[in-house]
């Protein structure tokens, strides 16, 4: 606790509007000083996406059956027609995908299927862009 004399917050890295990468790292480093001299510095990383999805859940229903869910969050304002979801078995590699369609405005889209069964997967979220055409680069992961 004490009084704050100096705030230096520094941002690394370089974003030209309109050329923004869908994953551009940025980092941050704040410093803090306070009266006593005592300085705190606090470095972070982090990502900016320009994805249309902001999350991903996947949420195991039904161990017995292999019911998962799987749920898409888009940005507010989105125009994605919905998500693509691809999982991959890192053990038996059985893997699958699927479309998920959403209703326009929606905030989030939810579609549950059977056969996965307990085991460690891969799944990736991509967009499917307003023209219909889905981008494989994974929005999350």
């Amino acid at each position: 606790t004490g009084i704050i004399t100096q705030y230096s917050p520094v941002i690394t890295g370089e974003i030209n509007v309109g050329f923004l990468n869908d994953n551009t790292k940025w980092s941050v480093t704040i410093v803090l000083i306070y009266e006593s001299g005592l300085e705190v510095v606090s470095n972070f990383q982090n990502n900016i996406s320009t994805f249309d999805i902001q999350r991903g859940d996947v949420v195991v229903q039904d161990s017995t059956t292999g019911r998962v869910c799987f749920t898409c969050i888009f940005i507010e304002g989105s125009q994605s027609l919905g998500c693509s979801i691809e999982y991959l078995c890192t053990r038996t590699e059985y893997n699958g995908q699927l479309n998920i369609k959403r209703p326009f405005g929606s905030q989030n889209v939810t579609k549950c299927i059977d056969g996965i069964y307990t085991s460690d997967y891969n799944i990736s979220f991509y967009d499917i862009e307003h023209d219909g055409v889905i981008n494989y680069q994974p929005a999350y992961q």
